[in-house]
């Protein structure tokens, strides 16, 4: 395997010399480095990008540590931070699990963007410390290089039950996902805390995981009901897929016997008959909106707080 030497040597200059030509360093005349670079490109030689890094104490990669591969909305966000990223010559590393504590423990990254509520909170806090900037998407998390852009879930959520009220629904149903989820679990307290303000007592409740499958198990459930809620807000777009899937199978009539809504925007709710009522974000904006924040800090830039993704009521036939 050839080495900086071989190219030194090929090129008829210093080691130093080559170095600063591989590397893209001041101080070389231009024919100097195109002598450099087209001996390295006749001995196939590529610098040791370990050894670089160790010279400049980053590794030039971003982590994205994310619980799982499937669905629209992770393919979305990861979209836009790659963007961005590779826009601004940093590399973007995607994992999940145990991969992402160990990247995080060997510092393989300079920077990491948390979508994985299986890394505790005492590990993030604890990479954190060690200078490792931390910015997370699914938790409120405080602390040194801890940084946080959340959606606004109960806001939204609270903001939307109130206009389905006020269009005259008063029956309602949640259909969950994941207990352990941060947007659920933020999602349902603002479901809750609308009927409370408005005085409505009772809701039915079914557990769901964010699955086209459990929105239709759910439907199911719903159908077999003599005291079928009027309106069904589901906690993310894919299980009201499902639910919708199940409603139409039953021949009941979305929405004059039940109305029903989900949460994200997918692109498959504009697709579906009848067209999914929702509340949307922006994932591809927001992804580069935090990527480029990461940017800046790992750049030895301030950065006070992260831009919060903004939500918008996308109102169509299924209420």
């Amino acid at each position: 395997m050839p080495t900086i030497k071989d190219v030194a040597k090929k090129a008829g200059v210093s080691i130093s010399t080559a170095s600063y030509a591989l590397n893209h360093l001041p101080n070389v005349h231009p024919e100097t480095r195109k002598r450099v670079f087209l001996a390295a490109e006749e001995l196939n030689y590529y610098p040791n990008g370990s050894a670089k890094n160790l010279k400049k104490r980053k590794t030039g990669n971003i982590g994205v540590f994310i619980y799982g591969f499937s669905g629209p909305i992770f393919s979305d966000v990861l979209e836009g931070i790659r963007h961005k990223l590779q826009e601004n010559n940093y590399n973007i590393i995607v994992s999940s699990g145990k991969s992402s504590t160990n990247l995080l423990q060997e510092r393989q990254v300079d920077g990491a963007v948390i979508f994985d509520a299986e890394i505790t909170d005492l590990d993030l806090s604890a990479y954190a410390s060690h200078g490792v900037p931390i910015i997370v998407l699914d938790r409120k998390l405080e602390g040194p290089n801890i940084y946080s852009s959340v959606i606004e879930n109960d806001k939204l959520v609270y903001q939307f039950v109130n206009q389905m009220i006020k269009k005259g629904y008063h029956d309602f149903a949640y259909v969950s996902g994941p207990l352990d989820a941060f947007n659920n679990n933020q999602r349902y307290e603002g479901f809750k805390k609308a009927l409370k303000d408005k005085n409505i007592t009772n809701h039915q409740y079914y557990q769901g995981d964010f699955t086209i499958q459990s929105g239709y198990e759910a439907g199911l459930e719903i159908i077999k009901r003599k005291d079928r809620p009027k309106f069904v807000f589901c906690a993310n777009d894919e299980s009201a897929i499902g639910l919708i899937q199940a409603l139409n199978e039953a021949n009941i009539n979305i929405p004059d016997e039940i109305a029903l809504s989900g949460f994200d925007n997918i692109y498959l709710g504009q697709y579906i008959k009848p067209k999914l009522t929702t509340i949307g974000i922006n994932h591809i904006l927001w992804g580069e909106k935090v990527a480029e924040a990461m940017i800046n800090i790992v750049s030895g830039h301030t950065v006070e707080k992260i831009e919060k993704p903004v939500g918008e009521i996308y109102e169509r036939e299924t209420c």
